[in-house]
């Protein structure tokens, strides 16, 4: 055997070996304790031609000797094996083409990146002479980071491998290589292997299925494989191909669950090119490149329901290993952790199948590509680091078949260069099942091996075998990616395709195998191989004498015969080949023979032969006595001048000499236009004797039928006119069949003994349903010889669009947050269901509903309606049974109960079950439900007295008596609860079919803005401890809850979003593919202004934004058709006015095809003039490679409406697996620090379950790429974010939606951004569906919404003093209806709700004091602030007017007393409260009043808004408290009426007695000086003796004032309606108006 190693290096192992012989003992000792090398000996480096030497500095590295002992350190591998690694020619530990890459090569890694020494990084393998230990990784990890590894958190790859001693690790910088090579416990590093993915006739003549040619194959022996798992290790495979998703082929539709069939093949999966992956088994990698479902079906595919293009095993079981990903090339990183998590499973016993254990075959149709950093690349020696797992799998029982490449050189890859693998050539069947004419693949790699050096030369010798490799067809992957809006991936079905290479024989050469283990299961992977090459048919001369008479270097140890084998495999003779043997067709020899002795009885003269048919050729030698051994013929074609074309030489054929044969394909290629004809040649010949020719002519034609219309892709209504073209002879009937039915007379063809012409026939499509069919016509000629079928599959469309709905996945029922089967009465139960909308035209406003026997609730909806279900979208629903009477009853679901949808086929649109309703307990059971808890008002004010209410239920039939109620608010400051009141229930009755009710109030003082800690307990006899404690949390806050005002939407119109500016909100719709933007008022009412178009072709993603300048950015997906047709979607941004004023579009992203990405899922933020925009995108392209990588971008602009000033889009964060029927969209937030995002990812890690995570990553929007990223939730959706900053630094306000339980709880957490809070934050919230937070400066609000005792109702939460103690008060109800969205369009905010069956209404949180924080002023300091001068002076002239004031009243009450009672008013004063009175001007004095004024009517100011004394109002949430507390006041408010009375008589005397003392009047008011004195007047009375008043201040210079005095009150008129008041209460900085409820400011 040829020896490839430089003396040189063989002189350097001898000195290796040589000293470990007379080493030292004692050092030697020493290292065993340590596991290190005591006094590292360096040698000078070996210099080999054309290898750049390793270079330290500006000299040559010196290299270790390598002979570390490792002590009492384990190791998984033999001591040394790295004193004979392949691609190390200078004997240095450093791989050869690692050495290239330092000196200025290229890194051929499929996986670099740019590393921060500018080179592209490399992937490795780093040996150890131990098994790695945790301070092993420490050290390479900081070698790694030094040099500026991106790390895992990036993408790069680390895995310590359990079966060899070694690393693999990518994305490495080329700098960090020496150093990593100079860690004395490394012996090599290796680079990976860039790898690649290297039937019917072929398992015919592999006698592994039956043919006419070979008897005793294995099938017909009963053997397929049955109980053998084979391992799949390749690009994924589609196991819902009906080759491979079940055994028996029926009712196999495909379906994505590999799990959903009751034979099914699939029993496993791992997708080892995720580091992420759940090593469990549970996963299904899916085969995006096509190459993994060919090979499988190669192996072990059952042929489909018809049974074509069987696989060797077609009774194996398959597990799915993805090592490779869609791209095809890859590092072996992926490989190293498949093959070894293939040896974690060698003995699994797989969950759910008892037939099955373990895995026996490993079929990698994978290798090595040679490189050009290893010029004359001869392939591995066996001792990389796949190969080392090969060996090691072996040795755990597992049989490895690996193909041998296809660069069709000398050159054995990796891992085919395993000592363990049965190596695997390609051999050429030629198109027929007779093996005589076979030849080995140009493209097969050969042998022999590099050596590895050690004793055994049969571990050179490869390949083993040859199988069958060129035109194999089998199974096809659904390649194809996902559409928007689709659920799902696309399918494989039934299709297959051809494929050439050594990766098509492996598989062939896997399915032999599992039958030779079916048929002998005791045999381990080393008797497998033996048996192989013993069993093979011997083909070639032997190519290594001196180690095997029967090797050769192309075809091995021979062709794979599957029947032999399993002879061998049973210890029988094997069964001969038949047709010939393996003989080897030599020339003939030279001479002309003279007899006729061969007869050719087939073909007939003057046949007609078809194109693509086998012709059986036969006869007879006449003389069989004579030196005849053999009969050959030759195929010739003719056009009866000229010299013949040879199209088949001179061939032997097989049989006997009184009867031989040869089954020979005729070829498409052979039909030239000219006539023609062939003519068929035999002979009979011997090594000394040869016949004379005989002649047989033949015609040959081609049959064949093509469908020219319809084109594919059209949909087909009404009756349709197919036509196309048949090829054939003796033309006949052009026959159809749709689907599986019967086949149809379509034409009679003219006749035409040989050619082509056009056909025609009509269909009427209206005969099937809509949907598609498949269309199949073949031509049947007058023999009765038809062309193969061709077949389309159409669309049919005869029905106008409609949706078309069902119900997909389970139904869950659910109650008091746990799944149940049964209830008892009086429960409310949750039903969980998922709709689909199949058809082909969007939905909206698609009615579900619930009817099952119990009371109606219009608290717990029964009934729902989906906004939006469009083409492909799957929406989850929750509807609530009221279960109030026992028994086992049918729950019934219903989409469309009303028929609103003009759906066709509404056959699937029901939905039942059974379900058991017990009867309730007989003794009293007192819990709390949800929403137990209300107050009044609904958010209390600071300091202000407000009431508590708790509502006990009673669940059993007995009534509970003598319950004592206590409420209890937890003082912090001692960490205390202490008792706010106590009541006692004498009586809280049950009932057999509903729960009875207590209701308990309490009063209470509320404190400081924020959240308090409360608690009701109960106690009595009929109390369980368990539930006798109920704690919740009560929001103080400056905000009130105002009334709804509905927003009315057509019937074409479905919600999209809600943004607000200063002042103004904007509601966008959707109506009939456009988007629209609504402009809307907001106040008392709500109303719609106008309506602006803003994108045409809205492709149904959107986003908005308030921006710094009160204009709203917007961005959003566009859709339109190019044209070319092809539908291109992109990204639009424009803003808006609150008014309604549209600035122009701008698209800002690449267009793309649908099926080529997506954008989606956006948000926007802004800050210091910066507008950022980020997104999902997902990228099915990927330039031409198509690894569907899903990434998040960031758009930014300084200036957003100036065409052309968005920067190019970053993708800080790539390769998401999310997809956008999984998520919602993500959240982006620019801080001062960092910009920060909030996503999505489906995970499996850490647990193992695939859920949706939710991920926090930060750093600088222009930036790249980012480095901190990090998982900080599960089952997560609805994903919340603001940020807010605090002296330079960021504070984050985050909340989702989590499901992991079956109640929905809110998640929140408020942390920097290094995300060091401890944990996040629950609060259980049922039936949560949308939460939405709102930014106020200096706090967060959090509305979500749930369902409680009242139904699906908004709760409020805030997060306040963010900037000092960080608080969160958490969620209370406020309002009824289901949460849409929230904005703040001022300092108060504005709630999108929806009732249950869709109604939209909107209303407002109200702030109504100063904001928190502004420095308190006295009553005092109120009252002198309308005065002018400074502080001193006010209070001076203030002194001075109550001096004056003093005097006036005196004279005043003096001349009263004298006064009549005089009626004459021109106004009606009408008294708010206590603090306000609002003044009505009388227009017409002789007019109809239609008050009465001598009745007094009250107007009281709640809440913010205005309430007549007598009106009656509907009850609504917390009006029952409201009762209760009017009822107190009514002694209060009798008495302020009788103060007016007596003020409105006062009045009146005053007037009366000013009207007599008009003959006399006043003269005007003078501004006297100080040394002035009052003028004497006859008319005034001397005034009364008052006593010693105190002296007034002295006013100096100042003026005294004139009188009348100012009032100390407020007249205040609303702009909105122009009503006037006057306020009283000088606190008050604004207040809702009290005629129109407009807030005025003053």
């Amino acid at each position: 055997m040829s020896n490839n190693f430089s003396s040189a290096r063989l002189n350097t192992m001898l000195i290796c070996v040589l000293t470990l012989l007379i080493a030292d003992l004692a050092p030697v000792a020493l290292a065993e304790e340590s596991g290190q090398v005591e006094n590292i000996v360096l040698e000078s480096p070996i210099i080999i031609e054309n290898l750049p030497p390793l270079m330290c500095g500006s000299e040559y590295c010196e290299i270790s000797e390598r002979t570390i002992q490792r002590g009492n350190k384990p190791a998984s591998e033999k001591y040394g094996w790295w004193f004979s690694y392949g691609p190390d020619l200078d004997f240095n530990g450093m791989d050869d083409r690692l050495q290239r890459v330092i000196a200025g090569m290229d890194s051929e890694s499929p996986t670099s990146i740019i590393g921060q020494d500018g080179k592209f990084t490399i992937a490795i393998v780093v040996d150890y002479a131990w098994h790695p230990t945790l301070d092993d990784e420490s050290k390479l990890r900081e070698i790694l980071l030094k040099h500026g590894w991106v790390g895992e958190d990036s993408g790069a790859w680390f895995q310590t491998l359990d079966s060899i001693d070694s690393i693999s690790v990518d994305k490495v910088p080329v700098s960090a290589l020496i150093e990593i090579w100079s860690l004395p416990e490394v012996v090599v590093v290796e680079m990976q292997n860039v790898l690649a993915p290297s039937n019917d006739i072929a398992v015919k003549a592999a006698r592994v299925q039956p043919s006419e040619v070979y008897s005793n194959d294995a099938y017909s022996q009963g053997y397929t494989g049955e109980g053998i798992v084979i391992a799949v290790l390749d690009t994924g495979v589609d196991n819902e191909h009906r080759s491979l998703n079940d055994f028996d082929d029926q009712d196999d539709a495909p379906d994505l669950d590999p799990k959903s069939y009751d034979d099914n093949k699939w029993l496993a999966g791992y997708d080892a090119t995720s580091s992420a992956s759940n090593p469990d088994g549970s996963q299904d990698p899916d085969d995006g490149q096509g190459h993994g479902t060919h090979v499988a079906g190669s192996a072990l595919g059952t042929g489909g329901p018809d049974r074509n293009h069987i696989g060797g095993a077609p009774g194996a079981h398959l597990v799915d290993i993805k090592v490779l990903t869609d791209a095809g090339g890859t590092n072996s990183q992926y490989s190293l952790n498949g093959i070894q998590w293939m040896i974690n499973n060698a003995n699994t016993e797989w969950d759910g199948n008892g037939s099955a254990k373990g895995i026996q075959i490993g079929s990698m149709s994978f290798g090595s590509l040679s490189s050009p950093l290893n010029p004359g690349d001869q392939g591995d020696n066996g001792s990389g680091a796949e190969a080392r797992l090969i060996n090691n799998a072996t040795e755990n029982g597992i049989v490895c078949v690996v193909a041998m490449g296809n660069d069709g050189t000398q050159r054995v890859p990796s891992p085919a260069s395993a000592d363990g693998a049965i190596s695997v050539g390609s051999a050429n069947d030629r198109g027929s099942v007779n093996r005589t004419d076979d030849g080995v693949s140009s493209f097969s790699n050969y042998g022999p091996r590099l050596s590895d050096d050690d004793d055994d030369d049969w571990d050179e010798l490869k390949p083993d075998v040859t199988a069958y490799g060129s035109g194999i067809m089998s199974a096809s992957a659904a390649t194809g990616a996902s559409l928007p809006g689709q659920p799902t991936r696309p399918m494989a079905g039934n299709d297959y395709d051809e494929k050439d290479g050594t990766s098509m024989a492996t598989p062939h050469a896997s399915g032999i195998v599992a039958l030779m283990l079916q048929a002998n299961p005791d045999l381990d992977p080393y008797e497998v191989k033996d048996i192989l090459r013993n069993s093979s048919e011997s083909r070639g001369s032997a190519s290594e004498t001196s180690v095997s008479d029967r090797w050769n270097d192309k075809w091995g140890f021979g062709l794979l015969d599957a029947s032999c084998a399993i002879d061998t495999a049973l210890e029988r003779a094997c069964s001969p080949l038949e047709g010939g043997g393996g003989g080897i067709v030599t020339p003939p020899p030279t001479g002309n023979g003279t007899d006729f002795d061969a007869t050719i009885n087939s073909p007939e003269n003057g046949t007609w032969l078809i194109a693509g048919d086998f012709l059986r050729i036969s006869g007879t030698i006449d003389d069989p006595d004579s030196e005849y051994d053999r009969a050959e013929f030759k195929v010739e074609r003719s056009t009866g001048s000229g010299t013949p074309d040879v199209l088949r030489d001179w061939t032997v054929a097989g049989g006997e000499l009184d009867s031989w044969y040869y089954d020979l394909l005729l070829q498409e290629n052979w039909i030239i236009t000219e006539d023609f004809f062939l003519i068929i040649s035999a002979r009979a010949m011997g090594d000394d004797a040869e016949s004379a020719t005989t002649i047989a002519w033949t015609k040959l034609g081609k049959m064949s039928i093509s469908i020219s219309s319809p084109s594919i892709g059209t949909d087909l209504v009404g009756n349709i006119q197919f036509s196309g073209i048949v090829h054939g002879i003796e033309h006949g009937d052009v026959e159809y069949k749709i689907d599986n039915g019967d086949w149809i007379l379509g034409q009679n063809l003219p006749e035409l003994e040989n050619g082509n012409q056009e056909w025609s026939f009509s269909w009427d499509s209206t005969t099937v349903e809509d949907g598609n069919h498949r269309v199949s016509v073949r031509m049947v000629n007058k023999s009765g010889v038809s062309t193969e079928s061709t077949s389309r599959t159409y669309n049919i469309d005869n029905q106008p669009a409609a949706p078309a709905f069902r119900f997909v996945g389970s139904v869950e029922v659910v109650s008091e947050s746990l799944p149940v089967s049964k209830v008892i009465a009086g429960s409310i139960v949750e039903v969980t269901f998922s709709v689909t909308n199949f058809g082909d035209l969007d939905a909206n406003d698609v009615r579900v509903s619930l009817e099952a026997p119990g009371e109606d609730s219009e608290i717990y909806p029964s009934e729902k309606e989906i906004q939006v279900l469009n083409e492909g979208d799957v929406k989850e629903v929750t509807l609530y049974w009221s279960a109030t009477e026992p028994g086992l009853h049918e729950v019934s679901i219903t989409i469309d109960p009303y028929e609103q949808q003009n759906e066709i086929d509404k056959s699937d649109n029901i939905y039942s079950f059974d379900f058991l309703v017990e009867e309730r307990p007989i003794s009293p059971m007192l819990r709390f439900k949800s929403g137990s808890v209300i107050t009044k008002p609904l958010i209390p004010l600071p300091n202000q007295a407000f009431d508590i209410q708790v509502r006990v239920d009673n669940l059993g039939q007995e009534s509970a008596s003598n319950i004592e109620i206590s409420l209890e608010r937890l003082d912090e400051s001692v960490t205390a609860w202490v008792r706010v009141g106590s009541t006692t229930a004498t009586s809280i009755s049950g009932s057999s079919t509903s729960s009875g009710t207590f209701y308990a109030t309490f009063a209470d003082i509320a404190g400081n803005v924020g959240a308090s800690n409360y608690r009701v307990v109960i106690n009595g006899n009929d109390v369980d401890s368990e539930f006798n404690t109920h704690r919740f949390n009560v929001i103080v806050d400056n905000y009130s809850v105002g009334s709804a005002s509905p927003i009315t939407l057509s019937d074409t119109e479905t919600f999209v979003d809600m943004c607000a500016s200063n002042g103004g909100l904007l509601l966008f719709v959707t109506e009939e593919g456009k988007l629209i933007a609504k402009t809307l008022t907001f106040g008392k009412t709500t109303s719609v202004q106008r309506n602006v178009l803003v994108e045409e072709f809205w492709g149904g993603q959107f986003t908005c934004e308030a921006r710094s300048d009160d204009f709203i950015q917007m961005a959003w997906t566009r859709t339109a058709p190019d044209n070319s047709g092809y539908t291109l979607t992109d990204i639009g941004t424009s803003s808006m006015s609150s008014r309604g004023d549209l600035n122009q579009p701008q698209y800002l992203m690449t267009k793309i095809k649908l099926s080529e990405g997506q954008y989606w899922g956006f948000d926007m933020d802004e800050r210091d003039g910066v507008i950022l925009l980020a997104g999902y995108h997902r990228d099915i392209a990927t330039a031409g490679s198509w690894q569907d990588v899903t990434s998040i971008f960031i758009l930014s602009s300084a200036s957003p409406d100036v065409p052309g000033a968005w920067d190019n889009p970053t993708y800080p964060i790539t390769d998401i697996d999310i997809r956008s029927s999984s998520a919602q969209p993500l959240q982006v937030e620019l801080g001062v620090e960092h910009t920060h995002v909030l996503y999505q990812e489906m995970r499996d890690d850490v647990t193992g379950v695939e859920r949706t995570g939710m991920m926090y990553a930060h750093g600088n929007y222009d930036s790249p790429s980012w480095g901190y990223l990090i998982s900080v939730g599960d089952y997560a959706s609805y994903p919340k974010l603001e940020v807010t900053s605090s002296s330079g630094t960021d504070v984050l306000v985050a909340a989702w939606i989590n499901s992991e339980q079956s109640n929905t709880r809110l998640e929140y957490v408020l942390t920097d951004d290094s995300w060091s809070a401890q944990s996040n934050m629950y609060v259980d919230a049922p039936g949560m569906t949308y939460i939405e937070l709102v930014d106020k400066g200096d706090g967060v609000q959090l509305f979500h919404d749930q369902i409680s005792i009242a139904g699906p109702s908004v709760s409020y939460g805030i997060f306040y003093d963010l900037h000092k103690e960080v608080e969160f008060g958490a969620s209370m109800l406020i309002t009824e209806g289901i949460l849409l969205g929230a904005a703040s369009p001022n300092e108060d905010t504005a709630l999108l709700l929806s009732s249950n069956l869709g109604s939209l209404s909107i209303k407002g949180i109200a702030e109504i004091a100063p904001p928190e924080g502004s420095d308190p002023s006295s009553f005092l300091d109120i009252l002198i602030s309308f005065l002018p001068g400074d502080d001193t002076n006010q209070l001076v002239i203030f002194s001075a007017i109550i001096g004056g004031m003093t005097l006036f009243l005196v004279a005043v009450g003096f001349a009263l007393t004298r006064a009549k009672r005089k009626v004459e008013d021109e106004s009606i004063k009408v008294f708010v409260g206590e603090e306000v009175e609002m003044m009505i001007n009388v227009i017409d004095e002789d007019a109809e009043m239609a008050v009465n004024l001598e009745e007094e009517i009250e107007i009281r100011l709640d809440t913010g808004s205005v309430v007549l004394e007598d009106a009656v109002e509907e009850q609504s949430l917390g009006d029952a408290l409201e009762e209760k507390a009017l009822s107190e006041t009514e002694n209060q408010r009798l008495q302020r009426r009788v103060k007016r009375k007596m003020d409105r008589e006062l009045k009146e005397k005053i007037e009366s007695d000013m009207a007599k003392m008009k003959s006399a009047p006043l003269s005007q008011p003078q501004v006297l000086t100080a040394e002035q004195t009052l003028p004497a007047s006859a008319n005034i009375p001397p005034l009364p003796e008052l006593g010693e008043l105190p002296p007034l201040p002295n006013l100096g210079d100042l003026p005294p004032p004139t009188l009348p005095l100012p009032s100390l009150e407020k007249n205040v008129t609303c702009n909105a309606c122009n009503a006037s008041f006057t306020v009283k209460d000088l606190m008050l900085k604004r207040m809702p108006c009290p005629v129109c409820g407009e807030v005025c400011e003053f």
